[in-house]
């Protein structure tokens, strides 16, 4: 559901084993409220902010404008996790 003053965005919780290893958000790339976003615009790194830009696409052949998007997540695990 939108809410005032942030684009549009998705929020990504990854746990594991009852241990929380990362929350973010994904944004619409391209969608014109990302310039005004004052979370998205504290990534003043333009290639961090970039690997948040999700492209979202509509599915060929469907009917209602459903869209697709992929957004690949990767969790390093380091030794003294032993997992």
């Amino acid at each position: 559901m939108p809410y005032p003053g942030r684009t549009p965005h998705i929020h990504v919780k990854v746990s594991r084993g009852g241990k929380e290893l990362l929350t973010t958000q994904l944004y619409i790339d391209g969608h014109p409220q990302n310039e005004r976003d004052g979370l998205l615009q504290l990534i003043s790194d333009l290639a961090q902010r970039k690997t948040l830009l999700v492209p979202f696409v509509p599915i060929k052949d469907h009917k209602l404008g459903e869209l697709s998007a992929n957004f690949d997540i990767v969790i390093g695990v380091t030794p003294a996790d032993g997992k």
